[in-house]
């Protein structure tokens, strides 16, 4: 009888084995729409269903399963993400053993509530809106007219916008954290409702890290703490906007930086941080596939003599979604945003 994590490890494989062949099944499952073609755009939906469930299933975290389903449901809409969803509820218990498939099942019912939770909160009264700061209400104004400037391809106008906010004097951290940031969440969730284009989402972050490299300047240094961290995305990942924005403001906090960006292969990282005493590795998720994979990272760091001192700290959204999540990968802290960082790493390190 197989441990409890030897069967996830286990119902994960086959998942990832017979992607096709389970996201065929499950696509014959809905009802076959008029005029169709034999290029079924749902099989490529399934499949990201199957690699999210498999990702859930190792990890132990039906939130990851959660996220997952919004995100894409996003672009579908929840009515179209929840047939889906409950079409490959009937698929896995067909082919599955009743033990795998009760494993399955109950990730699954948490997607599908999550799904509905949205369509029940339309039903509800809104709540008021406390009333917001002028400082507040400045920053989303520079928001907006940065996000519009971008789609409208103005680069230049874009990043002189928040240059001349920095020669005003105003703090490049609040730039990052009330300007850069909630436009980069707006761009993405532009990108996942299908309203901007691949290149566009491309061109914005682009864009973002273009200016981010301009306002290094305007930061205020602390002296060196004599530490170096490394930041570097897991293989795979090539969203580092967020990496950087929180390796920015460690070093603005007195840190030595390494940063290596997007997907970077594991032994590599693993060799650097010990040929140049890295004592923080800073990595992150930005999709639910890419946290097994950060495990993976974690775990080889620990076995070996020369990194197993490195303190390693996670973020990005699949850890927003599950609270315990950072914990199953071994790292030793989690932070939800660049000043939450901060205050994260003087704390390990005091």
């Amino acid at each position: 009888m197989p441990t409890n994590q030897a069967l996830r490890e286990q119902i994960a494989q086959r998942l990832y084995q017979e992607l096709g062949a389970l996201a065929e099944a499950a696509a014959k499952q809905l009802p076959e729409p008029a005029g169709a073609t034999t290029a079924d755009p749902s099989l490529e939906a399934f499949e990201q269903h199957l690699v999210a469930l498999a990702n859930a299933v190792l990890m132990n975290s039906p939130a990851l399963f959660e996220g997952h389903v919004l995100q894409l449901s996003q672009q579908l809409g929840p009515a179209a993400a929840t047939e889906q969803v409950a079409a490959l509820r009937q698929t896995l218990l067909l082919r599955f053993p009743v033990g795998e498939y009760v494993l399955m099942a109950g990730i699954l019912s948490a997607g599908l509530i999550a799904l509905a939770a949205p369509l029940a909160a339309t039903l509800e009264p809104v709540a008021q809106e406390p009333t917001e700061s002028p400082e507040t209400v400045r920053f989303a104004a520079l928001a907006a007219n940065y996000v519009a400037l971008l789609l409208a391809a103005d680069r230049t106008a874009a990043q002189r916008l928040l240059m001349a906010e920095a020669e005003a004097g105003t703090d490049v951290r609040d730039l990052y954290l009330h300007v850069l940031q909630p436009a980069q969440r707006e761009v993405g969730n532009r990108w996942h409702r299908g309203e901007i284009s691949v290149a566009e989402e491309h061109y914005c972050t682009a864009a973002t890290a273009g200016v981010m490299a301009q306002l290094q300047p305007y930061f205020q240094r602390t002296p060196r703490n004599g530490r170096r961290l490394l930041a570097a995305c897991v293989a795979g990942d090539l969203h580092t906007i967020g990496l950087q924005m929180v390796a920015d403001f460690l070093e603005h906090d007195g840190w030595d930086v390494s940063y290596l960006g997007a997907s970077t292969p594991p032994d590599s990282i693993r060799r650097m941080i010990a040929d140049q005493g890295v004592q923080l590795l800073l990595t992150s998720a930005s999709m639910p596939h890419h946290v097994p994979l950060l495990g993976d990272l974690v775990a080889a760091l620990r076995r070996d003599p020369a990194t197993r001192h490195v303190r390693v700290v996670v973020g990005g959204r699949p850890f927003v979604y599950d609270a315990d999540l950072w914990e199953r990968t071994g790292a030793d802290a989690w932070a939800a945003s660049a000043d939450d960082a901060v205050a994260v790493v003087r704390n390990l390190f005091q």
